[in-house]
């Protein structure tokens, strides 16, 4: 069982470590993260084959995708292949998800996910050592007419991540039972005294927001609007079982505030709230911000969990 013991990092370390070089403040940050995957990578080897299964969970913007490439890296360096399935891709149709009490769709709902298919599609995967897995359409809401084959062989592992990966509906599944269960988030927090400048979720916002704005076209408006959904899915799908965990893997970056601030600066100018309270939380966001020193895409490295927000020179 992991804890929930938030990491605290004070705004004065951190400008002192840029001021000693900003190349090694980078590197170290990236290396946290990394160590991290690997610490996963060698709990997992040590139960298998018995176990051939990763559930892979975490909220909006923790870091998921990378993470499952990154876990599926080091896998392959202990010999072990790997195959990622996403939890995304057994959504039901959008016409199928509840209505909340807007009106508006629940898409954050774990009764979106077509259980009874994954089951199916792992049975047949372990039994035969193929299988063709759905494929969803985003773009559409519902699933694809293409399928994509799927083969097993004696020294696999699978890596299933998605929002919901480690709700009881899923660990249930009888090839789930026995998974090295992971959470990636944040789980560090930035704070300049007392003050506490970023929390968890906020930094996630903070990605979310510029994510969005640079690989789907969204406003920083409809972002915030679409937030509060989020995270009433969060507390109500994801957050209660992350104690379950084998491992709570820290997805933060300690230099990111400053990669995000001229980005995030620049999405919020001139923009048009039809919400008061999102523009006093962007303003929120972007004075906590405006504490860290300004870092160029230039120092990301190419490999970095951060590319899954920001767009790489």
């Amino acid at each position: 069982m992991v804890s929930d013991t938030k990491r605290r990092v004070q705004l004065n370390r951190i400008l002192a470590d840029i001021a000693v070089c900003q190349e090694d403040f980078v590197n170290n940050a990236e290396e946290y993260y990394r160590e991290q995957a690997e610490q996963v990578a060698a709990m997992f080897c040590a139960g298998f084959p018995e176990n051939r299964v990763i559930l892979l969970a975490g909220p909006s913007s923790s870091g998921k995708t990378t993470t499952s490439y990154n876990l599926q890296a080091a896998l392959n360096r202990h010999g072990i292949d790997t195959i990622q399935i996403s939890l995304d891709d057994f959504f039901k149709s959008r016409e199928e998800a509840p209505l909340l009490d807007d009106g508006t769709p629940d898409l954050e709902t774990v009764d979106l996910v077509d259980t009874e298919l994954l089951e199916t599609c792992l049975a047949d995967l372990f039994a035969f050592g193929s299988r063709d897995f759905p494929i969803y359409d985003f773009a559409h809401g519902g699933r694809s007419s293409e399928v994509r084959p799927i083969q097993l062989g004696d020294h696999t592992a699978l890596i299933i991540e998605g929002l919901h990966a480690l709700n009881p509906v899923i660990c249930a599944e009888n090839f789930c039972k026995h998974a090295l269960k992971v959470y990636i988030s944040i789980k560090t927090e930035f704070y300049d005294g007392d003050q506490r400048l970023l929390s968890t979720r906020e930094l996630r916002l903070i990605r979310r927001i510029i994510r969005d704005a640079n690989f789907r076209g969204c406003p920083p408006p409809e972002t915030m609007e679409m937030w509060k959904n989020v995270v009433r899915g969060e507390d109500h799908y994801i957050r209660p079982f992350r104690k379950d965990a084998d491992f709570w893997l820290d997805s933060v970056h300690l230099y990111e505030p400053c990669i995000y601030r001229p980005l995030f600066e620049e999405l919020i100018q001139n923009v048009c709230w039809q919400q008061p309270d999102h523009r006093e939380t962007a303003e929120k966001l972007a004075k906590s911000l405006a504490k860290f020193p300004a870092f160029s895409t230039k120092c990301v490295p190419k490999d970095s969990l951060l590319r899954e927000f920001i767009i790489l020179p």
